[in-house]
């Protein structure tokens, strides 16, 4: 745990010290900001479905191991285009990968082999997505509609060594980016009277820089086998956010901005590595985040938002198996699968769980006023003044993907397809009590939304 701990003192130090005076966090909107698409990365990573944390070779596995730049025998340099489309008829056109790597021979026959160092580029992952869900109620009917725009990025510094061309061992430093905007739109009209109608807009935007360390080794026990763990940890950011809400209840518009830090959890991760000579190579990776250790700071640790991550949270495992195969000299096909459990628990068991107070909320817009009766005994009620918004929580997630390559002596392209299963949960009009999510837990049944990835990369041996 030293490691991770020096990690997150490491990014303390690149951070700064936030304060104001409330703030709109949430357990979930954190877990949205947390959450990565582990397959992402150059077309030969993401072909193989990301199992090459053991294989190694290529930069994009930086990020579930460290010491996979290790086991490169060429330097190279390598850029990837990433068209991205959803069914919602979203699309998007970025750069999702750069990378430029030298490998240094020692000119050693044992021993310290040579060594790599590699700066990197990765997106990891990709907001863009809509949603739109109706809802019939005994009093009324509801429309929800939502749309997110945006990505999280990182750049890496690596290093890592070769022993005997058996063992390898890495670190990597990381500075991460992160861009989001949220809108959120909800209407309800009322069977009975014009006065219970309720109409609000939601838009957020939030941009933030963090930075986590990673290390890892891998050990080589026989020619045709690699076994590699890694460590990440926390990735601390500091985020700037704004938003606006207009709603019919009230003139005018309301708006807040603030700052604040974000811990995401730390990752372990575990891989296995066969190389069949020439033919073909074999991955099988898996990793594991906790989510309930998420936390943020807003001028001291925020306790309720900490409380109400460790009720609704749980641990995600991912696993991602590939292959590639050798078809003629230089020529490669691959295919790979992933899956990741769901972060987060039902929304049935999340109302359970949560604190009538806060519910699924844990901002500071909370106020108390005191109500008078006809009796005249009199009540202190607790009543919200701040946005209403929706969410789209994930819950399990498969990733199914091919490629190609050619590699020759001095160029290599690549090509990949991704196509990404997300089962998700539509939450709408957050923040809600404990009672009322009770009374509509049983709506939140699995919504199945489809997007794709076409990836190209191309880059020069040197």
């Amino acid at each position: 745990m030293k490691i991770g701990y020096f990690g997150i003192a490491l990014c303390a130090a690149m951070s700064a010290t936030v304060a104001n005076a409330q703030i709109n966090a949430n357990a979930f909107s954190a877990l949205d900001l947390s959450i990565e698409d582990p397959t992402l990365g150059s077309a030969r990573y993401s072909g193989m479905g990301g199992a090459m944390g053991a294989i190694g070779g290529v930069t994009s596995a930086l990020k579930d191991n460290a010491a996979s730049i290790g086991t490169s025998t060429r330097s190279d340099i390598g850029l990837t285009f990433d068209l991205y489309s959803n069914n919602d008829r979203q699309c998007s056109f970025a750069v999702s990968d750069a990378s430029l790597l030298f490998n240094i021979d020692h000119r050693n026959s044992s021993g310290y082999m040579s060594s790599a160092l590699a700066i990197t580029y990765n997106r990891n992952r990709t907001f863009d997505r809509a949603h739109y869900r109706e809802v019939e109620y005994p009093t009324g009917f509801a429309k929800d509609k939502g749309e997110d725009e945006g990505g999280t990025d990182a750049i890496n510094f690596a290093y890592a060594g070769n022993i005997n061309n058996m063992i390898y061992f890495g670190a990597a430093v990381g500075i991460t980016d992160l861009r989001y905007t949220k809108q959120s739109i909800y209407n309800f009209e009322s069977d009975y009277t014009s006065e219970d109608n309720v109409s609000d807009d939601y838009v957020v935007n939030s941009r933030g820089t963090g930075c986590n360390f990673n290390v890892g080794l891998i050990v080589q026990p026989t020619d045709f086998m690699r076994i590699g763990a890694g460590l990440q940890t926390p990735t601390l950011y500091n985020i700037e956010e704004d938003w606006s809400f207009y709603s019919l209840d009230f003139e005018g518009e309301k708006w807040d901005e603030y700052e604040f830090k974000l811990h995401t959890p730390m990752k372990f991760s575990a891989q296995l590595g066969f190389m069949l000579g020439d033919r073909a190579n074999i991955g099988i990776d898996y990793s594991m985040r906790n989510y309930t250790r998420m936390w943020g700071e807003f001028d001291m640790k925020m306790r309720e938002l900490e409380k109400d991550v460790k009720a609704v949270m749980k641990t995600q495992h991912t696993i991602k198996v590939g292959a590639e195969v050798n078809v003629i000299d230089g020529l490669d096909l691959r295919a790979g699968y992933a899956i990741a459990t769901a972060p987060i628990e039902s929304m049935e068991i999340a109302c359970a769980n949560l604190s009538q107070m806060g519910g699924i909320y844990a901002g500071d817009y909370w106020n108390k006023k005191m109500v008078e009766y006809e009796d005249h005994d009199t009540e202190v009620i607790p009543y919200y003044d701040g946005p209403y918004f929706s969410l789209v929580t994930p819950q399990v997630r498969h990733y199914i993907s091919a490629g190609f390559g050619y590699s020759g002596k001095i160029a290599y392209v690549d090509f990949a397809y991704i196509h990404k299963i997300a089962n998700e949960q539509h939450i709408e009009q957050l923040p809600l009590t404990r009672l009322d999510c009770a009374k509509i837990a049983s709506q939140y049944e699995d919504q199945k939304n489809t997007s794709n990835h076409f990836m190209l990369s191309f880059g020069f041996h040197f």
